[in-house]
């Protein structure tokens, strides 16, 4: 790894310059703010560009609230976080500039059903600029009733709260495209990826016209491009959660004025009443015009290669929830017999919920002239949480648990040797998909539909 000097640990951004620090020998830019939030749900604006930004500590997080799972699931430290409404910054782990040319840029999207998750929760990707040669970054954004409440069927004055965490994200890879080559990255190699709610996200900005053209390649994890829900389910949301919020807030404008505990005890009354919280996207006609895959099928990705991956066993982690959430995950989404034993509905549940929406997306961007590869990840790393949380669950890889292996040192001490060599073949993948625009096994057809099964040994199988 090259020394750097003190003048490399600086770079002008159209935020102001920005001054990093050496993370495990490795330049380290954190909390740069890229948008700026100055008020409750309107869209961000970008920061004016003021003096130097000293660069070197976690920048805020969106609120973060419950969701119906312990808080260890995923490790998530809720404690440490500071917390506030503008969230919006990023990081930067960069191997600096290189003689022969910029490099890869990738980019995170974090999971946590849009309630929860940041920008340094639980992973570490330190290692895809120290071992890989990437720059990546990882970012905050809005989240639960600050970046996907709409309340403009309630008021039209609000008619702009729509879709906010969304138009976050585009602020996000605006500032990307205008600043990343300072960092050594290549604005025109940009590769988003991410997980469950993330990898959602990365799904729908596939849709997203006004991100068009801000990314070339797309790894999608355990997500799926169908989570954007119709107007009319945006406002009954919205009717629920001031239902929720009581003698506190009876209108839009009375939720601007409360404390932010205030929107999260709401969350909390919902919660209480059993009723879901759909904070989602939703096709509000313009940023995002129509239901993702229609978007993708009408163009606009034919130049971005996409990579969709799920787990084997997916449902298994609603199993780890107890009977009541798998009942009603199961009861809302499956169809089939009732009586069917537990792993039975596992199965069925895993392939509605995940397998079938990963099997429209990659078809649906095939027919759009894009090129598509399908991963099914298929071990279970004894490094993961969820094995450390959920013993019993150890040996099953759920939803969540090929993290464990995109996000390991595969050359530090964490895991076991097979943990390793099977990071190292989830890595490789993102990693050729972000270098070379192709994953290191053959793209899905409709004649050829390529599933790449992460195992140990890794195989490929034509289903």
């Amino acid at each position: 790894m090259r020394e750097f000097t003190e003048k490399d640990l600086v770079v002008g951004t159209t935020s102001g310059p920005v001054h990093g620090f050496l993370d495990r020998g490795v330049p380290n830019w954190r909390g740069v703010p890229y948008a700026r939030v100055e008020r409750r749900f309107r869209p961000a604006v970008p920061v004016e560009p003021g003096g130097p930004i000293e660069a070197t500590a976690w920048g805020p997080v969106s609120w973060q609230l419950p969701i119906q799972v312990s808080r260890g699931l995923y490790h998530l430290p809720l404690d440490d976080l500071v917390e506030n409404e503008d969230c919006l910054n990023l990081n930067v782990w960069s191997p600096g500039p290189r003689p022969d040319g910029p490099l890869p840029v990738l980019v995170w999207f974090h999971g946590g059903s849009r309630v929860n998750g940041s920008a340094s929760s639980w992973i570490d990707p330190w290692h895809f600029a120290a071992r890989h040669g990437a720059v990546v970054i990882t970012a905050n954004y809005r989240l639960g009733p600050w970046g996907c409440l709409y309340l403009g069927g309630h008021d039209p004055d609000f008619a702009e709260s729509a879709n906010l965490e969304a138009l976050d994200q585009v602020m996000l890879l605006r500032w990307i495209r205008d600043n990343i080559a300072g960092f050594g990255g290549d604005p025109s190699n940009v590769t988003l990826f991410g997980m469950s709610s993330g990898g959602s996200d990365v799904a729908t900005l596939l849709g997203t016209p006004a991100a068009h053209g801000l990314f070339h390649r797309a790894a999608i994890y355990s997500g799926n491009a169908e989570v954007p829900m119709s107007e009319e389910a945006a406002v009954r949301f919205t009717d629920e959660f001031l239902a929720a919020a009581g003698p506190l807030a009876k209108s839009p404008e009375e939720l601007t004025r409360l404390p932010n505990v205030g929107l999260r005890y709401i969350h909390g009354k919902l919660l209480e009443r059993g009723i879901p919280v759909r904070y989602r996207p939703f096709i509000d006609g313009t940023i995002i015009p129509r239901p993702p895959l229609e978007s993708i099928l009408a163009g606009g990705i034919a130049d971005v290669s996409v990579m969709v991956s799920v787990t084997s066993d997916e449902a298994g982690i609603y199993v780890a929830m107890g009977d009541a959430v798998f009942d009603r995950v199961y009861n809302a989404i499956a169809t089939g017999d009732s009586s069917a034993d537990l792993d039975e509905k596992t199965r069925l549940l895993t392939e509605k919920r995940y397998w079938a929406p990963a099997n429209r997306l990659v078809r649906t961007a095939h027919q759009a002239g894009g090129k598509v590869w399908l991963q099914k990840f298929c071990y279970a790393p004894t490094n993961s949480n969820f094995a450390s949380d959920f013993p019993s669950m150890a040996d099953r890889p759920v939803h969540g648990t090929d993290m464990a292996s995109l996000f390991v040192d595969t050359e530090g001490s964490d895991g076991t040797e097979t943990d390793r060599l099977i990071g190292q073949q989830v890595q490789n993948a993102l990693i050729s998909l972000a270098r070379e625009g192709c994953p290191p096994w053959p793209r899905w057809t409709p004649q050829t539909p390529v599933t790449h099964e992460i195992t140990a040994p890794s195989a490929v199988v034509v289903r």
